[in-house]
């Protein structure tokens, strides 16, 4: 029923107590990167807008040299985005690697920041897991493994289940699962497209895995984020989303 899972994607992010003029620490963050990692990431992307407006709106937008990797920064969150290659989508053990690498530099980034609070951070992971039968089949699926019933979603176009959990009084660990489809879209766009269910070009069921310490933040009035938690996030993320992959592709 099912092919091999993909791991396609990590988000790692920070956040922190608001910096207004964080965008004129541009040069800081170069230099940093520059020194940490020599050859990695070209000059950031200023964005102009004043500082002011929003502060979840990027400020500052660095992107690796290989094209795989951004470091996205506001005026109260650092965010490493990473996309996978298609041998690293079949091995996330080397995503994890990469992420556990990354992620002590990505707080000595944050130390930049002037009077900044470090509040909690946490790993979004998506991934998918390809399938060759129809739709129906597939909301079939997902209605007997995790729903018990037909009744409520007998009509349903698409199934989005969301768990949240607290573990060990300290994370959030939130899953969702759904069924997906993508088309293949051709360039340039001339004309809105159509995306019917017979030219889909692939479906199955996509877990998208929020794993962060925010639990702990919201009760604990003295806890903070600190460099050594990010290890932990990140492992613990990671499995509990291929924990899922595997509760998914167990035999009904």
């Amino acid at each position: 029923m099912f092919q091999e899972p993909k791991f396609l994607q990590n988000s790692f992010v920070i956040n922190f107590s608001r910096c207004m003029t964080i965008r004129r620490l541009a040069n800081d963050f170069e230099d940093a990167l520059k020194e940490k990692l020599p050859g990695h990431y070209s000059q950031p992307q200023v964005i102009p807008i004043p500082d002011e407006l929003d502060p979840e709106v990027p400020r500052l937008i660095f992107t690796s040299t290989h094209g795989y990797s951004q470091i996205i920064i506001s005026q109260i969150s650092l965010i490493f985005n990473v996309v996978y290659s298609p041998d690293w989508q079949v091995d996330i053990s080397k995503g994890e690697r990469y992420l556990l690498e990354r992620s002590k530099i990505l707080f000595d980034l944050v130390n930049i920041i002037p009077d900044v609070q470090i509040y909690f951070c946490g790993l979004t992971t998506r991934a998918r897991i390809p399938s060759q039968v129809e739709d129906e089949k597939l909301l079939d699926f997902l209605r007997e493994k995790f729903l018990k019933t037909s009744t409520i979603t007998k009509e349903a176009y698409d199934i989005q289940i969301k768990i949240t959990k607290v573990i060990e009084k300290e994370f959030f660990s939130n899953i969702v699962i759904q069924n997906y489809r993508t088309w293949k879209i051709g360039e340039p766009l001339k004309e809105l497209q159509r995306f019917s269910l017979n030219s889909a070009s692939e479906r199955g069921i996509e877990i998208i895995g929020d794993f962060n310490d925010r639990y702990a933040f919201n009760e604990n009035d003295s806890y903070y984020s600190q460099k050594e938690i990010s290890e932990e996030i990140i492992q613990k993320g990671i499995e509990i989303v291929k924990e899922t992959i595997h509760h998914i592709m167990e035999e009904l």
